[in-house]
């Protein structure tokens, strides 16, 4: 089996087993010690993408159910209900024989045109302007998450300075890092790929996402999107985020919100 040519495409590679596959949770992809959940999104993904009987995911809603760990895993796909139009499908990822994860979708076929809305993207300096939070080189040359993922927020954004704005907004821009073209299981894991944007507005140690849903609005014409998140709901130990991603061209492709854990403590507890 040869190689993938890009790195995320190595992460979710989905070997067949039984009646569904079985992959692989690096540790690299475990920055809290359970796996980052956009990867665990982008597997699902892939998994309902090669059972789907329509091309394009248009929304899919992942539960969380609890952490997944690096090592061995097991993901599952099936139809759920197929139409001329539209296809339901489920996907379930599972370790040592439990439920992690479990991922309700709809697959249809996008509009061919840009969607129309009155949403804006955010106006930014240019990446190389901005903040690099993620998409430096691993220290011994493996691809892993920090550097898979090109993520850089805008510099006004304070508390990677230390100076937090009290607002709980984060916009920038995001890509891969090796310029991977993007599908349904890279705007799945972008939807999840920025730092939460409570982050500027209150100290946590971790915000371990419970249930994220995603919508797909339009296939991106370009490697960098630009983001912007906000939380405007927190009620301890619950917050939600809402997402929003556009291509360079202007072009909303990803409309995403998320409940999860406000946690001040411990990066475990879920």
């Amino acid at each position: 089996m040869s190689t993938p040519p890009y790195a995320l495409d190595r992460f979710l590679t989905l070997t067949p087993a039984g009646d569904g596959w079985a992959v692989d949770v690096p540790p690299a992809w475990t920055p809290a010690g359970a796996a980052h959940g956009g990867v665990l999104f982008g597997m699902a993904v892939t998994a309902m993408g090669r059972r789907a009987p329509h091309r394009d995911l248009l929304t899919a809603t992942a539960h969380f159910l609890r952490p997944t760990l690096p090592g061995a895993a097991r993901v599952t796909a099936q139809v759920v209900r197929s139409g001329r139009a539209h296809a339901t499908m489920q996907a379930t990822l599972s370790q040592d024989g439990k439920e992690t994860v479990r991922v309700l979708a709809v697959f249809g076929t996008l509009p061919p045109g840009p969607p129309d809305t009155e949403l804006k993207p955010p106006i930014l300096p240019p990446p190389r302007e901005c903040v690099q939070i993620h998409g430096a080189p691993s220290e011994d040359g493996r691809a892993d998450y920090p550097s898979t993922l090109d993520v850089r927020i805008h510099p006004d954004v304070g508390w990677p300075h230390g100076r937090p704005s009290g607002r709980a907004e984060v916009t920038g821009w995001a890509r891969m890092s090796d310029d991977r073209p993007h599908d349904d299981a890279s705007l799945a894991l972008l939807a999840d790929g920025f730092p939460p944007a409570i982050f500027d507005a209150l100290p946590m140690a971790h915000v371990p996402t419970l249930e994220l849903t995603v919508h797909v609005r339009a296939k991106p014409s370009s490697s960098w999107l630009a983001g912007r998140f906000t939380t405007r709901v927190v009620n301890e130990p619950y917050l939600e985020e809402d997402g929003l991603l556009w291509d360079e061209s202007g072009t909303l492709v990803v409309m995403s919100r998320q409940l999860a854990l406000a946690d001040r403590e411990s990066p475990r507890r879920l």
